[in-house]
């Protein structure tokens, strides 16, 4: 078994906050760290299993048992310069150096989305790959994003 790194966004959780550690204890989570942004809830999960989908899958249906509903799986979407460095353990300006094609090989994923507002947004999933091929990342991080984009997709 291997243990997986990913993030479960939570949808109108703000108001169960006092409640919400037990219900997730009861239903299996002990392996979520629950966060709160600006009222948002997320999980975060070092989550053990025998690949990165059935870490998420069953991650999700225990949230579920909690009475909690998902938004969304974070590592199947998309990411700011500023996480690629944060979620690769890599400086901004060695990201910023990739993206600018000054650094690496080149082919560095274009943005997705924030081209207009000046805040381009890259797909995770697809960064990760490039990062993993580049051994930048691990063969788990590229995974588990590539598996939480298949979820999202499936799911929500």
């Amino acid at each position: 078994m291997n243990t997986y790194f990913f993030t479960l966004v939570l949808k109108g959780a703000g108001s169960l906050l006092s409640r919400i550690e037990d219900n997730l204890y009861e239903a299996e989570c002990s392996d979520a760290l629950v966060c709160s942004y600006n009222g948002t809830i997320y999980l975060e999960f070092d989550r053990q299993a025998k690949s990165p989908q059935e870490a998420i899958t069953f991650a999700i249906e225990n949230v579920q048992t909690a009475g909690l509903s998902v938004a969304s799986v974070q590592e199947g979407g998309v990411a700011s310069m500023a996480e690629i460095a944060s979620r690769s353990k890599l400086t901004r300006a060695a990201i910023n150096n990739y993206i600018k094609s000054t650094r690496g090989p080149g082919n560095f994923p274009e943005p997705v989305y924030g081209l207009t507002s000046g805040s381009p947004l890259y797909s995770w999933p697809d960064v990760a790959l490039w990062l993993h091929q580049q051994g930048k990342v691990s063969h788990s991080v590229m995974a588990t994003s590539k598996a939480a984009q298949e979820i999202t997709l499936k799911r929500f």
